[in-house]
């Protein structure tokens, strides 16, 4: 009776349960919140814009008196923007494209490819001519912007002194290359290399300035006394400026080295024009190692190919071995670049000469594009707004653009009033306006500057401007927007800006200037091209050649 009863009970209590309900599906996520999708859009609508700009940019800029190439890619990202917020709020998807590149990737990336052609791209003779007028304009000059930048900074009581002294270095370094696109080198020779010149050395030392600043705040305490924190950046910046600059001129000495001894050894090796590659012209020390086994025959087999290659590896060694040091790998790239068009550049190949200066000439105009872009889209987006002080804003880019124009008068005129003195071409009213306009245009540097040092990275946890924190995201906002500014207005009018200072220029002033200039030049450049046989004795005699 009761195993019966125990029966009934289980059996009441299984006819009770009520079988659980199948697991609702979890709801999917809308397309615009997966990150890789979002990553995906965001390229591909920039891929687009940069074939829109390669395609179409060379059409309409030489036809055209406003636009030059920095303010179409700009304005061409800010149609990619607004189609962006298009997207975002007719759509029902939202895909952010703020910062969708690493802060990191702006300085390790697109900056690398930028600088090392500036270096490899400059006039040499021109830029060793007129070395120290350059060197004041490019290095004293950024010190004085950085000064008056970070002094007019602090006047607004808003930012911390870091901040306000990374604001000075980064608003330091200038864009002049609309610019360069307007000036004729022939026609005003010594105005085209300080420009030039000056543009290439301000960013290299805006970049390490800033480094400097980084590392003075990780190495010292908060309570440190400003003056001692001044001191600590100059003293730090000039050590880095200097040691990186020796890492660039010994990588680019042993590429030259190497090349130098490769074209011997091809020449000799294939046995072209005996009687002029006789034993008694060759170098002994290079005679002698025949000897050893393989002698330089591994050397001989470097095709242009393979020497392109070796151009850019060894450029990108100097970078890493700088970066690896704690140095400016940035610095040691532009003085890589500048010894390797020096001394190496002659050294190889007719194909590699060519290969070599097209290649990083469009790696840095892709780079140079890609930030311009970058800027026009990153300005419409509405997360880079959400976190700012609208008022603080608005007051930092006024007075950034007041501050940058006080910062060239102060040094510009001194410095060409200077250079009048010891150097028998003189520079005129024109030429100095010329360089004062050119110095308060912003651009590519800036902006790759200020991601890295403000935006949030993977180390914070989220790339969000929405939730970094307010200082940050409002002076990554002003900035932008001077840029976008300063690329688009100022940009468009550089053009008419120039030719109304060409106008205060007496007739006929420059052209026979720039004629006599350009012949000296190619006179000049003839000992660089002199053949190997011309070295005996030592491998001291082939550094004295080079």
């Amino acid at each position: 009776s009761c195993r019966f009863d125990s029966w009934c009970l289980g059996e009441a209590h299984a006819l009770m349960e009520v079988p659980a309900p199948p697991p609702l599906p979890e709801p999917a996520e809308p397309a615009g919140d997966d990150p890789l999708e979002s990553q995906q859009v965001f390229l591909l609508i920039l891929v687009l814009l940069l074939i829109l700009c390669f395609s179409v940019g060379n059409y309409v800029t030489p036809r055209t008196k406003w636009l030059t190439e920095g303010s179409f890619a700009c304005l061409v990202g800010l149609v990619g923007g607004l189609v962006m917020l298009l997207i975002n709020v007719f759509g029902d998807e939202d895909y952010s494209i703020s910062l969708a590149f690493d802060s990191e990737a702006f300085f390790d990336v697109l900056l690398p490819p930028i600088i090392f052609y500036q270096g490899y791209s400059m006039h040499k003779h021109r830029f060793f001519k007129n070395a120290a007028v350059i060197t004041l304009f490019g290095l004293v000059g950024t010190i004085v912007s950085f000064l008056v930048i970070s002094v007019a900074t602090a006047t607004l009581r808003t930012f911390s002194t870091r901040t306000c002294l990374r604001i000075g270095a980064i608003m330091a370094a200038t864009d002049s290359v609309a610019v360069l696109q307007v000036l004729n080198p022939d026609r005003s020779p010594l105005l085209h290399s300080i420009v030039f010149g000056e543009g290439v050395i301000n960013d290299a030392s805006s970049i390490v300035l800033l480094r400097s600043i980084r590392n003075t705040y990780r190495s010292i305490g908060v309570d440190e006394a400003l003056s001692g924190v001044i001191t600590h950046i100059f003293f730090g910046f000039f050590v880095t400026f200097a040691l990186s600059s020796l890492i660039g001129i010994c990588i680019g000495l042993f590429s030259a080295l190497l090349m130098r001894m490769r074209s011997f050894s091809s020449a000799h090796h294939q046995g072209a024009d005996r009687d002029r590659l006789s034993r008694s012209a060759a170098p002994e020390w290079i005679t002698r190692s025949e000897s050893l086994a393989g002698g330089f025959s591994l050397l001989s087999q470097i095709n242009g190919t393979h020497q392109v290659a070796f151009i850019f590896l060894l450029a990108y060694l100097a970078f890493v071995i700088a970066e690896t040091l704690g140095l400016s790998g940035i610095m040691t790239l532009f003085v890589t670049g500048l010894v390797m068009s020096h001394y190496t550049h002659h050294n190889l190949e007719e194909s590699a000469k060519i290969t070599t200066q097209e290649l990083f000439h469009a790696l840095s105009l892709l780079s140079e594009v890609t930030i311009y872009i970058f800027v026009g889209m990153d300005s419409l987006y509405k997360g880079n707004w959400t976190n700012v002080n609208k008022v603080h804003v608005f007051s930092l880019i006024l007075l950034l653009l007041l501050s940058i124009l006080l910062a060239r008068l102060v040094f510009v005129f001194p410095v060409c009033y200077l250079q009048n003195i010891w150097n028998r071409n003189k520079l005129q009213l024109a030429d100095m306006a010329t360089i004062v306009w050119a110095g308060t245009l912003r651009g590519a540097v800036s902006v790759a500057l200020v991601i890295y040092s403000f935006a949030p990275n993977r180390t914070q946890g989220t790339k969000d401007p929405e939730l970094a924190d307010r200082e940050s995201s409002t002076v990554i906002a002003a900035v932008m927007a001077l840029v976008v500014f300063e690329i688009i207005v100022m940009g468009m009018v550089t053009k008419p800006v120039i030719r109304v200072f060409d106008g205060w220029r007496p007739p006929g002033s420059s052209s026979h200037r720039g004629n006599r200039y350009r012949v000296v030049e190619n006179e000049l450049e003839l000992p660089l091209q002199v053949s190997f046989l011309t070295l005996h004795c030592s491998p001291s005699s082939l550094l004295h050649s080079l």
